[in-house]
């Protein structure tokens, strides 16, 4: 074997190695709304910004566009949420609200 095909041998191992010993993303990582839920869902305004009810928490983003999160319901957005069921909208064709309720 040559020094080139060593190296990349080398670094293939490294690599795998790092990639078992390395801590697997929490579900509260990666629980924060996708694009295409956020398509379907009426935000809630709350303290400047668009707020989506998912996974039984309010989510939102900040001012540098990451979500975050409100531990603790804040009391407005509980009161809207028992006032009114969430709102979502399906953009799809195949959908029987667009047929009249027939297929």
């Amino acid at each position: 074997m040559n020094r080139t095909h060593v190296t990349f041998l080398s670094m293939g191992i490294v690599a795998a190695a790092l990639a078992v010993l390395a801590p697997a993303a929490s579900a509260q990582d990666a629980d924060f709304p996708p694009p295409e839920v956020i398509a379907t869902l009426t935000p809630t305004y709350f303290e400047g910004h668009a707020a989506y009810w998912y996974h039984d928490h309010w989510h939102y983003r900040d001012a540098r566009g990451a979500w975050g999160f409100y531990h603790d319901e804040p009391a407005f957005l509980r009161d809207r949420r028992a006032a009114r069921p969430v709102d979502r909208h399906f953009y799809t064709t195949g959908h029987s609200v667009f047929h009249g309720g027939r297929r």
